[in-house]
């Protein structure tokens, strides 16, 4: 996610839009100006809801749920919501605006420093956290009856820390509670794949104690700066959230305290009668971690030498808007929402980082196939049945072997999952409880112990900052991040990066295999005096990572 030029002054109700900071799959988030008496100037966050979305009911329920539920939590670790309100067709949040960065953007700054977060800030940072959706978790309708509200959506990126050593708990847009207007069809997945509870995963019930797993994620995270669950495939993802156990963070990570492990692995435990109840207990026992590794010091005051000591480019450069917002000018370019968000996390690595569950092994990672989409049951029985495709996939080292793929679809009913097969050729969608049929006319044909032949490979391209148009061979693909298909051969292709004020950035490649290419753009240098741009450097600037 990055941020676009302000070209143009637009205006919602009474704020002037700034610039955007983000857009997501049913809203945007800008930056807005409030004006007032006296030279008054605020600057604030709109959140609006899409165009194309406005007019559907269901979208516009589940924004308007957000804000009634994000307004109710007065607390000071989750963002506050300011006003409710539409321009014409238009619903629109305004919340406050904090200077500071997500979980996610800290983890890739300190990669890049090479600098440690530190076991007692990653403590403090999730035990705050653990503070604000306790409080969320708490809240009660105006009769003072629960409204057993469970975020779904807690992820490195909506856990904010600002500048000034604060923690707050983000994005509402899907949580689920009792008086909600808009709700969850039975089986549905909504939330992050890789930070959701077995149960989410297998579209169960679910209390308070699925954000407590995804907190126990969040802290793994921090901990060993590597993705825990992340895998290279959904099914890959959600077969290792229920059926694989992580081993300690201090396995991991050489020095992290026993006592963070302790905490780590309840919260992640796979039954969530054995995590923890509340979030407030979770809570206790991490400060309790951050006063033994702090002693007297001021966990907040350690927070904000940290984070001036990661960010000081980025603080200066919003200090600089925010400075041009307050006296009212024009502000141009917004810094992007995400810091370093063209650098990834890197993946836990191997399965030797990994305790397999029943001693059936797992799945090889990346031999399932994509274009698959999934969806929630309440189906629970199977476990045997994923042993035995798990075992068989070990065997063969590829699970569309001859008799494989009925044991896929064991392994599938196993994890509670519905496989939906993408319409073709008249082959209707599969859907089902424990039993699911699948057309053949869609499974890969390969001969034992083969992969099928790929007639396509993935190309991959991520920029600094994000929010960059990526063209092949001059068709407009869509913005970075961005993950696209072309037919694999020894023909070159063309692909140019193009971003406001930037420069573009040209690479030819040749679609031979699979290739990832990280971009770092270059902002278009102005004549002195105020003339026209300076000539171009030459074209360039991808660089290839695996």
């Amino acid at each position: 996610m990055a941020a676009a030029e302000s070209t143009t002054v637009e205006t919602i109700g009474r704020y002037e839009v700034v610039g955007r900071l983000a857009v997501g799959g049913m809203a945007e988030i800008l930056l807005g100006r409030l004006r007032g008496p006296s030279g008054f100037e605020r600057a604030v966050v709109i959140k609006r809801i899409l165009a194309h979305l406005a007019e559907q009911p269901a979208f516009v329920d589940m924004f308007l749920d957000e804000a009634r539920l994000a307004a109710r939590i007065q607390h000071r670790n989750v963002v506050q919501v300011h006003e409710l309100g539409q321009d014409g067709k238009n619903l629109f949040l305004t919340m406050e605006y904090l200077e500071g960065e997500n979980a996610a953007g800290m983890v890739r700054r300190s990669l890049v420093l090479e600098k440690d977060i530190g076991a007692a800030m990653c403590a403090f940072i999730v035990a705050e956290a653990c503070a604000g959706l306790h409080a969320a978790h708490e809240l009660k309708d105006p009769e003072g009856r629960p409204l057993a509200l469970v975020h779904r959506d807690i992820s490195p990126q909506n856990i904010f820390v600002t500048y000034g050593g604060g923690v707050r708990v983000l994005d509402f847009g899907i949580a689920k509670a009792a008086d909600r207007t808009a709700h969850t069809e039975v089986g549905q997945l909504k939330g992050k794949f890789e930070y959701m509870a077995p149960e989410q995963c297998r579209g169960k019930p679910i209390d308070r104690r699925a954000d407590i797993f995804a907190l126990g994620i969040v802290l793994y995270e921090l901990l060993t700066r590597r993705r825990l669950f992340k895998r290279d495939t959904k099914l890959g993802v959600l077969e290792a959230v229920c059926r694989e156990t992580p081993v300690p963070p201090s396995k991991v990570v050489e020095g992290c305290p026993e006592a963070l492990d302790r905490v780590t692995m309840k919260a992640l435990s796979k039954s969530a009668d054995e995590r923890y109840a509340t979030a407030a207990e979770m809570r206790r026992d991490l400060m309790a971690v951050v006063r033994e590794l702090l002693g007297p010091q001021d966990p907040e005051e350690v927070l904000v030498a940290m984070m001036q000591q990661l960010f000081a480019d980025r603080i200066a450069e919003k200090n600089e808007m925010l400075r041009k917002v307050r006296a009212g000018g024009a502000v141009g370019a917004v810094p992007t929402a995400e810091a370093d968000s063209a650098v990834e996390i890197p993946e836990l690595e191997g399965m030797e980082a990994i305790s397999e569950l029943s001693g059936a092994g797992s799945i090889p990672r990346g031999r399932l196939e994509s274009g698959f989409t999934f969806g929630g049951s309440h189906a629970g029985s199977g476990v045997d049945a994923l042993a035995q495709a798990a075992a068989e996939a070990r065997r063969t080292r590829s699970i569309f072997v001859a008799g494989a793929a009925a044991a896929s679809v064991l392994a599938l009913g196993a994890l509670g999952l519905v496989l939906s097969i993408p319409k073709a050729s008249g082959a209707s969608m599969a859907r089902g409880v424990g039993a699911l049929r699948v057309p053949t006319s869609v499974l890969p044909k390969a001969t034992p112990g083969e992969a099928p032949a790929s007639t396509e490979v993935m190309i991959k391209v991520v920029s600094e900052p994000a929010g960059a148009t990526l063209l092949v061979d001059g068709q407009e693909k869509g913005p970075t991040p961005i993950e696209f298909k072309l037919p694999k051969g020894n023909t070159q292709v063309e692909l140019t990066l193009r971003r406001e004020g930037y420069d573009d950035a040209v690479e030819k490649i040749t679609p031979d295999e699979s290739q990832r290419f990280r971009v770092s753009l270059t902002r278009t240098k102005k004549k002195p005096g105020g003339g026209g741009p300076i000539a171009k450097p030459p074209p360039g600037g991808f660089h290839r990572f695996d």
